[in-house]
């Protein structure tokens, strides 16, 4: 038999709980994480979509391969792609996205066959067919990484699927996913490892009552122009955004992780582990050379009941909504401290207490400043890293990368 195949299936804004709980139905991602190492405590680099893929696809942070936000930057030509890494072994690479990863912003690099489908005003999974067939004619050993925007908003379920008001019709997109997602895991073959992740979680309404509060929100902000005469109330109203990119809340930095294939046994990972391991990761599952200089490591080790020193994620909030700013955070299983515009004097620190319901609403900084202290050195240092300049966006290439945004409802 070959190298392996890998399956890089991310799921865009697919929440940890949308999986590892028991109120979405999920049969098919239930069945690969059984038959599979399944991790239960994965983060996330940004809750945004273009940086995550670059962490995703580089085992580096963004001080390191540059992508700071949804547009304004391109991917370090010093940092090594996955495409690269792999194609350098022999392996064929594919890339079927969508959403704002357009070849422009350097995400792509390395692939040899990238295709951008749209991410709007087009029906659900209507891509699907022509990404089977075209698996169907690669030569093996090959790469893949799959896009999917399906979970995105806005929510649009198909016909058959029944919208679901205590989650605004997320229950509903994710069901949908994994059901008319599963043919094409199927179609990879035995000789694939498959792996299944999201980009970054997702904030919306938890019942009909938080929908219509928010409806009535956003349009107060915008009807008696609360920025202006009621600044205090705009930024309360502000806070209850819906989505992605403006905050790293739990829920919007937890993903699940899936890896499913040969010479993968069953597995449930408590550990926490990080999107910039999955590079590493997988380069060690197929045989090949991690390259040095990156922030992530192989957990292949715990795949197999091994232990690892406990390593601190850092993550960084860049949407559009932040205007500018960024908020960065360094977590462990049991505390997350976060930093406001870079500003150490605006640090908070929460308890998350291993595992157990996280507790994001008291500031314990004072209560613990040797905690705070040791992981915002942690953050300094990853901060300090500086990506290769030589990698300037042209005035085109951003005119590109704007429209695409525009077209997906980020401007």
């Amino acid at each position: 038999m070959s190298a392996p195949n890998v399956l890089f299936l991310a799921i865009d804004s697919l929440r940890a709980d949308a999986v590892f709980g028991d109120h979405i139905p999920t049969p098919n991602l239930d069945r690969y994480a059984a038959s599979g190492a399944q991790f239960r405590q994965c983060v996330s680099t940004t809750t945004s979509t273009t940086p995550s893929f670059s962490s995703m696809l580089t085992g580096c942070y963004p001080p390191r391969h540059g992508v700071r936000g949804l547009q304004g930057y391109r991917l370090s030509t010093a940092v090594t792609t996955m495409a690269e890494a792999f194609g350098a072994a022999g392996y064929q690479t594919h890339a079927e996205v969508t959403g704002p990863l357009v070849p422009e912003t350097g995400v792509l690099r390395g692939f040899e066959n990238a295709v951008h489908r749209p991410g709007y005003k087009v029906k659900p999974f209507v891509w699907r067919d022509d990404v089977m067939e075209r698996m169907s004619s690669y030569t093996e050993p090959w790469l893949m990484l799959l896009h999917t925007w399906e979970v995105h908003r806005p929510y649009r379920p198909a016909p058959d699927y029944v919208r679901r008001w205590d989650k605004g019709g997320y229950e509903a997109v994710v069901a949908m996913s994994d059901e008319w997602l599963a043919p094409v895991i199927e179609a990879a073959g035995e000789n694939t490892i498959v792996v299944i992740t999201g980009d970054h979680g997702e904030e919306y309404p938890d019942t009909r009552m938080g929908q219509k509060m928010h409806r009535a929100a956003t349009k107060s902000r915008k009807k008696f122009r609360l920025d202006k005469w009621f600044p205090y109330l705009d930024k309360k109203f502000a806070g209850m955004a819906l989505g992605h990119g403006f905050a790293l809340w739990e829920h919007l930095v937890r993903v699940p992780l899936i890896i499913n294939g040969p010479g993968v046994a069953p597995a449930r990972v408590e550990d926490q582990v990080r999107h910039v391991d999955l590079f590493p990761t997988l380069l060690d599952l197929c045989g090949i050379t991690i390259p040095g200089d990156i922030d992530g490591r192989s957990v292949k080790s715990l795949m197999s009941g091994g232990t690892l020193p406990e390593e601190p994620a850092y993550m960084e909030a860049v949407g559009v909504k932040l205007e500018g700013d960024r908020i960065a955070a360094i977590r462990t299983p049991d505390w997350k401290l976060m930093r406001y515009k870079s500003d150490r004097s605006k640090e908070v620190l929460f308890r998350l207490d291993g595992g157990l319901p996280p507790d994001e609403k008291h500031n314990v900084l004072t209560r613990h400043p040797e905690v705070a202290g040791k992981l915002g050195a942690f953050l300094d240092r990853v901060q300090a890293i500086e990506a290769d300049p030589d990698s300037p966006l042209s005035e085109s290439d951003e005119a590109v990368i704007e429209q695409h945004l525009r077209d997906l409802g980020y401007l």
